[in-house]
């Protein structure tokens, strides 16, 4: 493949023993077992953790910054989702954990994206009562908008044409950042799942030079937390109280009627409800709501904390703040239009066998052939997810056909009876000489 992708899922081989859990559970096909370990095909890899989340043994883990490499920066902005306020209990509240993390940090200021959260459902509203191409499916899910342009591009047309809260929080930051010219802005995100750190590495048009894994830095702003001296303090970015429901499932859905949404969180739940759509099963639906993870991204498998509990905790919250509580005053600079997206979101191609078209076609064929001689099983013992997969695997010359213990039990049976005759004969031979030698003698 030509394509270069930055993932930010890596494998300990240290720790993988080759047991077969990932590959029965990535949704794209994308892991493989060879040589008794666990590997990652990049270009179809989403990195939306669910290896991570599956692995009894621990070996898949997201690969993110750590806080020493943020930790000496100058003009240093630190961006957080909602979902990191679940993480400590409610005793704290969300202006506490700004300040423990700008403490953690040596950062000057700490926005969460829910100001980007207030400027996008504005606009998702503006555009799906104008919109025929629906239901509208939410791109606040990178891993989401990942298993659309791998598995299901038909349905690219519709995903939203606007940026993420993440990204239109680091516009905001540069704009005021730029008006008051404060210097060179040094930009980091703290995320919950390794696909926001692929989707901001990809993306860099917003300026996150450092992301990093909630789970790097959870326990110097847990310690923070426990010896501050708990004074209050005003916040440093936009705040949208509402918004902070948005880091569980059905939280950036709750702008429209109940009918007119649908809220999904798992990424095998997700890949049923878009394969839905394809059939054009879905009716009187504007607005899909999905998420990789369970419960939203509170559920981000770079979260500390049980997801039913954070949930619980993100619901505490809300209950706690003002409902009518919003600081738009550093949101007016900002045009609706600077939250669309500036680049298309382009389908992968992670099928593509050869770039010359015969030779591809012949590959085709040799792996219809290989096909038949599969047992269509897709027990994944071979170290392929599924029969189909070594097939592919095969004609690009990553595995061979005796990988498949079904086949290769079939052979030495074969060569089993073979040598069980070859042997029979044998002993008829020496037997019948040993007669001859008799006579003569």
């Amino acid at each position: 493949m030509s394509e270069k992708y930055i993932h930010s899922v890596a494998i300990n081989l240290q720790r993988c023993k080759g047991c077969i859990h990932c590959i029965r559970h990535c949704p794209t096909e994308a892991m493989r077992v060879r040589n008794g370990k666990s590997l990652i095909l990049p270009y179809r890899c989403i990195d939306c953790g669910e290896c991570i989340r599956v692995c009894p043994y621990h070996a898949p883990f997201g690969f993110t910054h750590t806080y020493d490499s943020i930790s000496y920066l100058d003009n240093l902005v630190v961006v957080i989702s909602p979902e990191i306020y679940s993480q400590f209990t409610t005793n704290y509240s969300p202006f506490e954990i700004q300040r423990a993390i700008k403490k953690v940090t040596n950062a000057v200021e700490v926005w969460d994206t829910t100001c980007g959260l207030f400027l996008l459902q504005e606009a998702l509203m503006d555009y799906i009562n104008s919109s025929r191409n629906l239901p509208l499916i939410s791109t606040y899910c990178p891993a989401v908008v990942e298993l659309i342009q791998v598995r299901f591009p038909t349905l690219i047309s519709n995903l939203s044409p606007f940026k993420t809260p993440v990204e239109i929080a680091g516009s905001i930051i540069k704009k005021l950042w730029k008006k008051e010219e404060r210097g060179i802005l040094h930009l980091a995100y703290i995320t919950p799942c390794p696909a926001f750190a692929t989707y901001l590495k990809q993306n860099k048009e917003e300026g996150f030079e450092f992301v990093i894994g909630i789970d790097n830095i959870y326990l110097k702003i847990k310690k923070e937390l426990k010896d501050d001296n708990r004074e209050v303090e005003a916040i440093d970015g936009g705040f949208y109280a509402k918004g902070i429901l948005s880091g569980a499932l059905g939280g950036e859905g709750m702008v429209f009627n109940e009918e007119e949404v649908i809220s999904v969180g798992g990424i095998e739940k997700v890949a049923r409800v878009l394969e839905d759509l394809e059939r054009n099963k879905l009716q009187d639906v504007k607005f899909l709501e999905l998420r990789a993870c369970e419960e939203g991204c509170v559920g981000g498998v770079l979260n500390p904390e049980n997801y039913y509990l954070a949930k619980k905790r993100i619901l505490a919250l809300y209950k706690k703040l003002d409902k009518d509580f919003i600081k738009k005053s550093l949101c007016e600079d900002i045009n609706l239009s600077e939250v669309l997206r500036t680049s298309p979101i382009l389908p992968r191609p992670i099928w593509k066998l050869d770039e010359d078209i015969n030779r591809a076609l012949r590959k085709m064929e040799d792996m219809r052939k290989i096909m038949e001689m599969l047992p269509g099983l897709d027990c994944g013992s071979c170290g392929s997810p599924t029969c189909a997969a070594l097939a592919e695997d095969i004609v690009r010359g990553d595995a061979q056909i005796y990988d498949c213990i079904f086949l290769l039990k079939e052979k030495l049976w074969k060569m089993a009876k073979e040598m069980e005759e070859l042997s029979r004969r044998s002993s008829s031979v020496v037997l019948k000489r040993r007669e001859e030698k008799d006579e003569t003698e």
